[in-house]
């Protein structure tokens, strides 16, 4: 999965999913029953640039920092059977990473 900030209006991707925590979590539906609609939607604007600005850090961050270590893979098997013998051959190959991965891990905005 990617990682993406997403967009302030309307929000999206990881910008949506803290939307709508702030949505849920920073007012009652009774507090926003009682608002007028217009109020109410100004207090939303605030939140979509909260969360898109949370969300953009987020990603940042982690595009600058992300450190991937110990990656290690190991595959074994036999090759196909060819040649004029037609017999196969045992295959044993490790890889170890030997890199600190940062600037490897991409985000989209």
């Amino acid at each position: 999965m990617p990682l993406k900030a997403g967009s302030m209006d309307p929000p999206s991707e990881m910008s949506k999913a803290i939307f709508d925590q702030l949505d849920k979590n920073l007012m009652s539906q009774a507090d926003k029953d009682a608002m007028k609609a217009a109020d109410l939607e100004v207090i939303r604007a605030g939140w979509r640039k909260l969360a898109y600005s949370i969300a953009q850090g987020i990603t940042d961050y982690i595009n600058a920092n992300l450190e991937i270590i110990g990656v290690k893979a190991t595959v074994t098997g036999n090759t196909g059977q060819g040649g004029t013998d037609l017999h196969t051959h045992s295959v044993s190959l490790t890889g170890v990473q030997s890199s600190s991965g940062i600037g490897h891990a991409k985000t989209e905005t």
